[in-house]
């Protein structure tokens, strides 16, 4: 009786060791998906789809989300 109950403690540590370890590694991945994933979006002057600052094509009001859309506003 006595190893049985000496057993149930050594498999509680165990689990909250193992909960513990995975807790800690799920907030580090969420938190390196979390920096690298931040991009800031911008709206077309255009037609108002919002698309990543990257991809906008700056013309000499304001960013569009297509060639043709910048023409379209900007003659």
């Amino acid at each position: 009786m006595k190893f049985l109950l000496l057993f149930f403690i050594f498999m509680v540590f165990a689990w909250q060791w193992r909960h513990a370890r995975e807790d800690k590694v799920k907030n580090a991945m969420r938190k390196k998906r979390a920096a690298a994933g931040v991009v800031a979006m911008v709206p077309c002057a255009h037609c108002g789809v919002h698309l990543p600052a990257g991809d906008a094509i700056q013309g000499s009001r304001a960013l569009y989300c297509s060639t043709a859309h910048r023409q379209a506003q900007e003659p």
